[in-house]
């Protein structure tokens, strides 16, 4: 990998020794997986690098050489990263050192480095969506919008992260879970949440169409904001399923991508008014058929964060879901197979494509516009239902998956989060133990649709009662 280039003055203090303190922390108290001592670390909180640039302890030609030293360590093993933009994230890094110099802070993510999942566009480098068929495809000519957003806030874009074939559930990339790499990092996006978990950089955008954003962070034991369905701009972003294709964000800890979804979340919901919310909140814990796939340690999980929640004062009650979630993910089947036929029709003899994406797009062509129609009335009927029969909770908590990442490459279980992806409120995953084999376990804090900024705020308090500790 290519060394960045030297710079003519002194390097500044980096955040390389306080990460390694950190993974060997972990390694130490038995935290991490086989194989994950030194593949795990945290990059530090965005929070602490803020203050750091602001004071001048750091700068974000140091931050960035930092992540590259880091990538050097780590990405062989890891394999999160499909392309690497380093002449020009030095060049980005080095106009925000001048401008923190000089006082002047772009926003809360000034120096911070990111990594784009790459079916979002970012100008100058091509967006393959994890896709042979794209193999050839010039470069952008311009940035995604959440992209514009990120650099606006003083972001540096590192580079992209792979991705399944098109985000769809098959096609895996080459990466590995960084806890331990014979097992899946999830997806679609795998990368996102791989070079997140393993030290490299602090943020990372990925996209939710099934459970790809909220599965992949409880897999690789992180945090990560989906908002509400469709919330944030898709202008750059490589279609799916159109009705449910929602760019979310990951971080390191839940503080970490909720300081990112702020930057992200458009003024109509960040400054749209919340409703009251009595003291203490009170939290659901939704009981669906489906919570018999659970592993005994989810359950566990399950029962512990229900046990701390209550001691922190929070108000825990159960609720049985109006509406079986199998239904749900039925009808969500419908709807992204229809679309995604009707977005890619030609990959379904595209032999460069993975069997299973053309095998989607074969089913989804048989599905007549009248099947699509009526799981669209369907699912909006139960949207309305279910907010009836969940209005007396300000958020609703639900296991990521039926357990912690499987071993080999597919990307896993999405059944879990799939409902409430149809649903459509937004989704924090929080980081709150460790399964079998030494591998994380994550739940899921779930809001009312439109009800972002709320979230945002209670997911803060939840965390500090049952977020496994960094």
């Amino acid at each position: 990998m290519a060394k960045p280039r030297p710079d003519a003055r002194a390097p500044p203090p980096s955040l390389d020794d306080v990460a390694a303190s950190r993974a060997a922390t972990y390694h130490r108290r038995g935290r991490l997986g086989v194989s994950a001592g030194r593949l795990v670390a945290d990059p530090g909180s965005i929070e602490e690098i803020g203050r750091a640039i602001a004071d001048r302890r750091i700068d974000p030609v140091g931050l960035l050489e930092s992540a590259l030293r880091r990538i050097e360590v780590v990405e062989k093993e890891v394999r999160g990263w499909c392309l690497l933009d380093q002449e020009r994230a030095l060049a980005q890094a080095q106009s925000l050192r001048r401008e923190a110099e000089a006082g002047r802070l772009r926003g809360p993510l000034h120096g911070i480095p990111v990594a784009v999942k790459d079916v979002i566009d970012v100008a100058g480098l091509p967006t393959r969506a994890g896709s042979a068929t794209r193999a050839h495809i010039p470069p952008s000519t311009i940035d995604a919008y959440v992209v514009t957003l990120l650099r606006t806030a003083g972001a540096v874009i590192l580079g992209k992260a792979h991705t399944t074939e098109f985000a769809y559930f098959d096609g895996p990339p080459p990466t590995r879970n960084p806890h331990n790499v014979g097992h899946t990092p999830g997806g679609s996006s795998a990368g996102p949440a791989a070079v997140v978990a393993a030290g490299m950089v602090p943020l990372a955008l990925g996209t939710q169409t099934a459970g790809s954003v909220n599965r992949p962070a409880a897999y690789c034991g992180i945090a990560a904001f989906k908002p509400s369905t469709r919330a944030w701009s898709r202008f750059g972003v490589v279609p799916f399923a159109p009705s449910f294709d929602t760019v979310g964000v990951f971080g390191h800890r839940v503080a970490d991508a909720v300081a990112a979804a702020r930057v992200l979340m458009p003024a109509y919901l960040r400054d749209r008014p919340r409703p009251s919310t009595p003291s203490p909140p009170t939290v659901g814990f939704i009981d669906d058929p489906i919570l018999s796939a659970a592993s005994a340690a989810v359950a566990d999980t399950l029962r512990e964060a229900a046990d701390k929640l209550r001691g922190s004062g929070v108000r825990v009650n159960q609720c049985v879901s109006p509406v079986p979630f199998a239904d749900i993910i039925g009808w969500h089947k419908t709807m992204i197979e229809y679309e995604v036929a009707r977005a890619h029709p030609s990959l379904e003899h595209a032999a460069e494509a993975s069997a299973g994406l053309r095998e989607a797009v074969g089913r989804g062509r048989m599905i007549g516009d009248q099947s699509y129609v009526d799981a669209c009335r369907a699912l909006d009927a139960v949207r309305e239902r279910f907010r009836a029969a969940t209005a007396e909770f300000q958020a609703l908590i639900f296991p990521t998956a039926p357990d912690a990442a499987p071993a080999g490459m597919k990307t896993g279980d999405p059944r879990f989060i799939v409902p409430f992806t149809a649903l459509g409120g937004p989704i924090v995953s929080i980081p709150v133990g460790i399964g079998a084999q030494g591998l994380p376990l994550g739940l899921m804090l779930i809001g009312a649709p439109g009800q972002d900024a709320a979230i945002a705020e209670m997911a803060g308090e939840i965390a500090r009662a049952i977020e496994r500790p960094r």
